[in-house]
């Protein structure tokens, strides 16, 4: 971890296009600028951490999702008996 002493209005440059600025400084807190493209998310890192969390609970109950799917259809396909007309590849 790289880290930097900054003073009120003073950046830190990361890249080519993300700065990172001083905005004001009031007893123990500091806050800071920060500009960059678009296209890059920036999350204070609580923020990230839940969004991480809620990601991951949404990729488990997908795969949850899924396998009941899977089950469904494989109970489905034994159930249902195969004629040689379904065997054909068109």
């Amino acid at each position: 971890m790289l880290v930097l002493t900054r003073r009120l209005g003073e950046t830190i440059v990361i890249g080519d296009d993300i700065v990172i600025k001083i905005v004001d400084i009031h007893g123990k807190q500091i806050r800071v600028g920060i500009e960059a493209p678009s296209e890059i998310s920036v999350y204070r890192g609580e923020i990230y951490e839940r969004i991480m969390q809620e990601n991951k609970a949404a990729a488990e109950a997908a795969g949850a999702d899924n396998q009941a799917v899977e089950a469904n259809v494989q109970k489905i396909l034994a159930d249902k008996p195969v004629e040689n007309d379904d065997l054909r590849a068109e």
